[in-house]
């Protein structure tokens, strides 16, 4: 979710696209979700509504469309530098470090600061049972080791997920991954026996199991399982992409897949972790297809709308929260509204002051990754330079001792 296209080897504008979508997927169903009543509470609903609560209702499917592009972009440049026998614990983690805080130290700041502006200026009196926002909760992690849990982005898979800003719970996930990923890479490409490499794995598994200790999230059917096993769909599939073997016909199979996927969702032709397999799957096909990915879909638009999706993510809910409690203030329905103009009125205002707000953050966040990345980096030289390093350190104290 959190890496951006242009740091793989090319440039894939349609990956730039996908990730930007599946974004304004999730800011889109959860402003949906804390404005409008359920669809099927809707009478009568015309084309028009059925069209809506249709394109609003898969931000969690787009999640899962995260999780795929995330293995795809780290985990495929990260088993290309552990076969090549490259890759650098050291300067991998900084990396994903940099990428990972750079975003959710100001989401964490942001959310706090929304609770507080409302605690100040918008609370009504017993109203906290409807809105989360509406509520005089503030930043309460549960406990000096759960606070630890959040602060070191691991909410969702070893701890609670935090109530205020609960789309954070998939950096838990992700921040995992990026911690587990090397050590189970390094094992598929040990040159080891089969059944050697395949307990190893499994032991390693076992452990990333054992210490996802936190509730499922969200909408969740499957647990943290399913995450794992998404992310290394995106890497299989980027191996797949370097050896050229899906053509055009196969990657829009794949496509085609994640529609079906999210249409038999909507239609309960299949449950959610049938359908959430499904939109994997098609994504990692789709991803795999060196013609499809290298296609120049508006590279200017995707890149510039992708380069701050991170940061639309990470900090989309407390404002959706902000924009409601304001609203309700001004005197609109303190309870979900059937749609109507107002309520349409509403959700747009809302889309857009989260999408302009991430974009405002983004530049002094986001955009700034490279930079704080290769400030990070400066200090962490190359392990080939440390190596020469080392050996001349060496050699001078073989020179000493002569």
């Amino acid at each position: 979710m959190t890496e951006k296209a242009g740091q793989a080897p090319n440039h894939w504008p349609p990956l730039d696209f996908l990730r930007a979508t599946a974004a304004f997927l999730v800011l889109s169903g959860h402003t949906r979700d804390y404005i409008f009543v359920k669809g099927d509470m809707v009478e009568q609903p015309g084309f028009f509504l059925k069209l809506f609560y249709f394109v609003t209702g898969f931000q969690h499917q787009a999640v899962v469309i995260f999780f795929v592009l995330s293995g795809f972009l780290i985990g495929g440049s990260l088993a290309d530098s552990l076969q090549r026998r490259n890759f650098d614990l050291g300067r991998y983690l900084i990396a994903r470090f940099a990428r990972i805080y750079i975003v959710y130290i100001p989401a964490l700041v942001i959310t706090e600061a929304v609770f507080l502006f409302n605690s100040i200026l918008l609370i009504h009196p017993g109203a906290g049972h409807i809105w989360p926002l509406i509520s005089e909760q503030q930043m309460d992690f549960g406990g000096g080791s759960q606070a630890i849990c959040h602060l070191a982005g691991l909410q969702g898979f070893s701890c609670a997920v935090w109530g205020q800003n609960p789309a954070l719970w998939s950096l838990g996930y992700e921040w995992a991954l990026y911690l587990f990923a090397p050590a189970i890479i390094q094992l598929i490409v040990w040159k080891a026996s089969a059944g050697l490499r395949l307990i190893a794995i499994a032991l390693v598994c076992a452990i990333a199991a054992t210490v996802c200790g936190g509730p499922a999230p969200p909408d969740d059917p499957s647990g943290g399982v399913f995450w794992f096993i998404a992310w290394f769909l995106g890497v299989g599939s980027y191996r797949v992409l370097r050896a050229g073997l899906v053509p055009l016909p196969a990657g829009l199979l794949g496509a085609a897949l994640i529609i079906a996927g999210m249409t038999m969702l909507r239609f309960k032709a299949a449950s959610g972790l049938e359908t959430d397999t499904i939109i994997a799957a098609g994504a990692a096909i789709a991803m795999a297809c060196r013609p499809l990915v290298e296609f120049p879909l508006a590279p200017r638009l995707s890149g510039w709308a992708a380069g701050f999706s991170y940061t639309l993510y990470a900090i989309h809910l407390p404002l959706i929260f902000l924009m409601v409690a304001i609203f309700q203030n001004i005197g609109f329905q303190r309870d979900k509204i059937p749609p109507s103009p107002l309520a349409f009125m509403e959700f747009g205002v809302t889309i857009a002051i989260c999408l302009l707000a991430a974009f405002l953050v983004s530049l002094v966040s986001e955009r700034k990754t490279g930079q704080v990345r290769a400030a990070m980096l400066r200090m962490c030289p190359p392990r080939m330079d440390r190596e020469e390093s080392d050996r001349g350190k060496g050699r001078s104290s073989t020179s000493i001792r002569r």
